[in-house]
């Protein structure tokens, strides 16, 4: 049995009539035809035609997911119904969009979130995912996202969407969200539109810091006006992994929220979760409904060094490259990396370094693959291998001489804060896996700082407002 608490509020007519109903002397959360967060039981709501229609317009997101779901009539009144749901699955419950190998999900369930439903299109990435989780055929659906049907969706609290980046990074050719990859959201938007009043009341998106600037800033504006027409109002932050784990890995967050943060910012104040070119965008779009909430300062730096989640291989593992290919590599440095590669190697102790192949111009005007050092005890970020030239390499150094290899798959988990994950798969489906996902830590942050508590107040307002209310 559901526990059941009524606020009584005006009378449904004077409210449904009302163009832009407002309830004088309520908090704007508890008038159910403006709480645009909440939505209607189905089974309890017994309106006709055109007002049953004009309260869902007003209240989408109803769920049956222990938040709540305020609207019913009862003697002419509208009535705020709290229910909380009897469900063996403890803790608020998440919808994960482009669940790759699943560590969004560590990372929620990490804050005791509850997983309800994961999609991804990719069948390697599944095979990843349940080799560490063991239970994607209860809910994994395997498919494009563009055929995902949102009325058949389970009811959740967030549904959490890190979208191909492919079209709006740096690297990238820029097609922005028309772009053939980039544009699986507008397949995410649909099926959250496609639940109707159940849509959550929280959504988090999460994308290379590329998706801000992509076509001059109009994919990010039309991504927040998307979420904004469905009833969200939206916030932005970037963090990096490097604050959690040590793997440089700037991100761009957004959560879109239908529930009102009574200390929401008038503007961005200057932080690092919101640098200049944010808060310069926020700032220049103010027909965007922003909603920004107040969050703390994530750690200056992560406690762990690159040396910290290495593998101890013997000299003679076959991870290590040859003589000849070790000394190709070194032969790649410019003057200023070799000698920083010079200094390493002269030390009378072992100190570590990352490489990446890039491809640079030169000063002749022929383009060069370039390998350049990495030595502050951060690894570079991780991204998925195209051609080789996405791998990470280990650079380890010292007693006059060197060695080299690639990051094992166990050592990128570790750089994604997913120590224990199960690795199952080959090297190169791992690198794929864990290059394309996302920090858990950096999820945990969020959880713990934002969405929590913000499904909290939830719960405190209504309580608070249901005792002083209800008869």
């Amino acid at each position: 049995m559901r526990a059941r608490h009524v606020l009584r509020l005006p009378p449904a007519r004077a409210l449904l009539e009302q163009s832009e109903p407002r309830t004088p002397n309520l908090p704007d959360w508890s008038s159910a035809v403006n709480a645009r967060w909440w939505g209607t039981d189905g089974a309890s709501t017994r309106w006709g035609g055109a007002r049953l229609a004009r309260c869902e317009e007003h209240a989408p997101g109803a769920n049956r997911s222990g938040i709540g779901y305020p609207v019913a009539v009862k003697n002419g009144q509208l009535q705020l119904v709290w229910r909380k749901r009897n469900n063996k699955r403890a803790g608020p419950r998440f919808a994960e969009f482009f669940a790759g190998i699943g560590l969004v999900r560590m990372g929620l369930e990490a804050k005791g979130w509850s997983l309800a439903y994961a999609n991804d299109i990719d069948p390697e990435k599944r095979a990843m995912y349940d080799a560490h989780f063991g239970d994607a055929d209860e809910h994994f659906d395997l498919g494009d996202v563009h055929n995902v049907d949102g009325s058949k969706l389970p009811d959740v609290e967030l549904a959490t969407a890190s979208f191909p980046c492919t079209d709006l990074s740096l690297a990238g050719a820029r097609l922005g969200l028309q772009g053939g990859q980039s544009s699986a959201f507008w397949g995410f938007i649909a099926a959250i539109r496609g639940m109707g009043i159940r849509r959550p009341p929280l959504v988090l998106l999460e994308n290379v810091v590329g998706f801000l600037t992509s076509r001059g800033g109009a994919d990010f504006r039309v991504a927040m006006e998307a979420l904004n027409e469905l009833g969200y109002a939206v916030d932005a932050f970037i963090l990096d992994a490097r604050w959690f784990v040590p793997q440089s890995r700037p991100r761009l967050f957004v959560v879109g929220s239908m529930i009102p943060d009574r200390n929401a910012l008038p503007s961005a104040p200057e932080s690092r979760i919101r640098p200049a070119l944010l808060r310069r965008f926020i700032a220049s779009h103010p027909g965007i409904r922003w909603q920004l909430r107040d969050l703390p300062e994530p750690p200056p730096r992560s406690e762990l060094l690159l040396s910290d989640i290495l593998e101890d291989l013997p000299e003679d593992a076959p991870e290590w490259w040859s003589r000849e290919r070790a000394e190709y590599l070194y032969s790649q440095f410019s003057e200023r990396h070799r000698t920083a590669a010079d200094a390493m190697i002269a030390k009378r102790r072992w100190s570590y370094a990352t490489v990446f192949r890039r491809v640079r111009m030169q000063a002749d005007g022929k383009k060069r693959s370039m390998g350049e050092l990495r030595t502050d005890g951060i690894a570079g970020c991780l991204r998925t291998p195209k051609g080789g030239s996405g791998r990470q390499i280990l650079f380890k150094a010292g007693y006059g001489r060197y060695a080299v290899r690639l990051l094992t798959p166990r050592e990128c988990a570790r750089l994604m804060g997913a120590d224990e994950f199960t690795i199952g798969v080959s090297a190169s489906q791992a690198y794929f896996g864990f290059g394309d996902a996302v920090c858990v830590p950096a999820i945990s942050w969020i959880a713990e700082h934002y969405l929590n508590p913000a499904l909290a107040s939830v719960r405190s307002e209504s309580n608070r407002t249901s005792s002083m209310w209800a008869h």
